[in-house]
């Protein structure tokens, strides 16, 4: 019984390290350069995120087929990039509301990916942590890295729309959601579940090849953006370690 309540318990505390993100974020001052480094660090981050931890999951089931739901993965969000609107710029020709525009859709379609990897991380979360409390608190210290400077890119990219709450509502919440399925519902099918990988697989490589990547590409050779890259990649190699 402890330790099903310690699983929701690591479930929720998991989806609030976004707001710590966020929360740093909003209390520092030269925004324009703390972006760059957030966006750097975000893409080191969510890198390690996708081939350090989905794609050896999506291996070890050897199964070829799952490349399907990747390519659909990431044509999802092709299809809803087209559908919000302002997201597509050059730096060099944009003012600042169509800059905000398209920080604001990075962030929107960034909380749908992660939510979908979060809810399979709050099952995988509460089942370790109903057999093994310690271990469960490994990994909730492991995820809750990862959600920080998340978090910061995400912070920097919610500006205008009026559902951004609740969209982030949704993001810190889907962890512990996850938990709730996992209660209600009992353990999914490996199948589903290695499906929803993928699928997730190719929405987090669609964000950051396409979209974070596309933030600093222009400004690789500043100092904001090299200390991003470092600072991520310490973050990185310290979660690997956990």
């Amino acid at each position: 019984m402890i330790n099903l309540i310690l699983g929701l318990i690591f479930t929720f505390l998991t989806g609030l390290f976004f707001l710590v993100g966020i929360i740093i974020l909003k209390n520092q001052k030269y925004q324009e350069k703390i972006s760059l480094f957030i966006y750097s660090l975000a893409f080191v981050v969510m890198a390690g995120l996708l081939f350090f931890d989905l794609l050896p999951e999506i291996i070890e089931t050897k199964s070829i087929y799952l490349i399907i739901p990747i390519i659909i993965g990431f044509l999802a969000l092709i299809i809803i990039d087209k559908l919000i609107p302002h997201h597509h710029h050059e730096h060099q020709n944009c003012d600042k509301h169509d800059h905000e525009e398209h920080l604001n859709h990075i962030g929107i379609i960034t909380i749908i990916a992660l939510a979908i990897h979060n809810m399979l991380e709050g099952l995988t979360l509460y089942n370790i942590t109903i057999n093994n409390y310690l271990s469960g608190l490994l990994m909730m210290i492991s995820i809750s890295l990862h959600n920080i400077p998340l978090g910061f890119q995400i912070g920097s990219s919610l500006k205008t729309k009026k559902y951004s709450k609740l969209l982030l509502g949704f993001l810190c919440l889907s962890s512990f959601l996850g938990a709730l399925i996992m209660i209600f519902f009992g353990t999914l099918n490996e199948q589903v579940v290695s499906i929803l990988l993928a699928l997730t697989f190719g929405m987090l490589l669609y964000i950051l090849f396409f979209e974070l990547f596309n933030e600093i590409k222009t400004s690789l050779k500043k100092k904001d953006i090299i200390y991003g890259i470092i600072v991520g990649g310490v973050i990185l190699i310290i979660t690997l370690l956990v």
